[in-house]
């Protein structure tokens, strides 16, 4: 039975945690990686009282406890956002709550290190308490609005910046649908029908000024930030929508900007997190932190070995 110091909890399809996993195999690290839309391939005991798990896979038996286990690598997000699929059997129900319900409870585990604990990822992806706080630490931010109404104090000569409050991803003739930030003037929004759902409304940094979006990963007091550009400048909107088409830059922060990102991390709770920022005009502005934030596309598009330090977290 191969004892465990290392439990990651991810899915069979993300890129991330395969560069993981090939970097604890060139380590010979003790690791079982268990995949959230596999456990009915599984199958797992797990002794509540001796706080122990048992996962038997493909007849090779690992055994998990509270005095073995290092690390927990938790690569997943806590809110559900699957609700828009259509004609889930009861089956699938049950499968998707109760093993969710299970991964939660793995939080029985105390001991190790968590990247990052589902306690603090839980907070940390509500947008509005995460500007709070970058408030709090010296952030700039711009000034934003969560509303189901357009009767707000605009100035009709500006340009703003319309998102939704948390990831939508909707169902449309069956095809799906992600909601991306938007530019908008005080007339769209004027005549927008806004009463359904709350939208946040920012104003647009960047008018008079260039804009370059700035994304940051942090791995405890570890930073890794780029400048991502099209043609050498920075993108108007969202830049994901650009996403086959641009590059990403190294960047050296401002030594107090990156005081800030990892004091924010702290204030949250995290091991890892993912910094939008953005740059206009000499200053830097903060627009969110995401605590299961995407990485992999960083380590080809940028040769940053964004992994490694994942890793050496994790091996403490």
């Amino acid at each position: 039975m191969q004892e465990v110091e290392i439990l990651i909890i991810s899915n069979k399809f993300d890129f991330g945690t395969d560069y993981i996993c090939v970097e604890l195999e060139k380590r010979n690290a003790n690791y079982l990686r268990i995949n959230r839309d596999e456990f009915s391939r599984y199958e797992v005991v797990l002794d509540v009282n001796r706080i122990e798990l048992i996962v038997i896979i493909d007849g090779k038996r690992y055994r998990v406890s509270e005095g073995q286990l290092k690390s927990v690598y938790y690569r997943a997000p806590i809110y559900l956002r699957d609700i828009y699929k259509p004609n889930i059997t009861m089956q699938e129900q049950l499968f998707r709550t109760q093993w969710t319900a299970f991964i939660r409870n793995l939080t029985i585990f105390e001991k190790p290190k968590w990247v990052n604990h589902p306690a603090a990822t839980f907070t940390s992806e509500n947008k509005l308490l995460q500007l709070k706080y970058a408030k709090e630490l010296g952030f700039l931010l711009p000034d934003t609005y969560v509303v189901n109404t357009n009767k707000l104090p605009l100035d009709g000569s500006e340009m703003y910046i319309a998102k939704s409050l948390d990831t939508a991803v909707l169902r449309v003739n069956d095809r799906e649908a992600f909601i991306y930030s938007n530019v908008v003037s005080v007339d769209e929004i004027n005549n927008a029908s806004l009463a359904l759902a709350p939208v946040v409304i920012q104003n647009y940094i960047g008018k008079d000024y260039e804009k370059v979006d700035v994304r940051i990963t942090v791995i405890e007091d570890e930073l890794y930030a780029v400048r991502i550009l099209k043609d050498g400048k920075g993108i108007d909107g969202d830049w994901r929508r650009e996403k086959d088409h641009i590059e990403y830059r190294e960047f050296k922060l401002p030594s107090n900007i990156q005081s800030k990102c990892r004091d924010l991390l702290k204030r949250l709770g995290l091991k890892f997190g993912a910094i939008d920022l953005i740059e206009s005009n000499g200053e830097l502005y903060f627009l969110e932190i995401n605590p299961t934030g995407e990485w992999a596309w960083l380590v080809e598009g940028a040769n940053l070995p964004i992994y490694e330090r994942i890793c050496d977290s994790l091996e403490g």
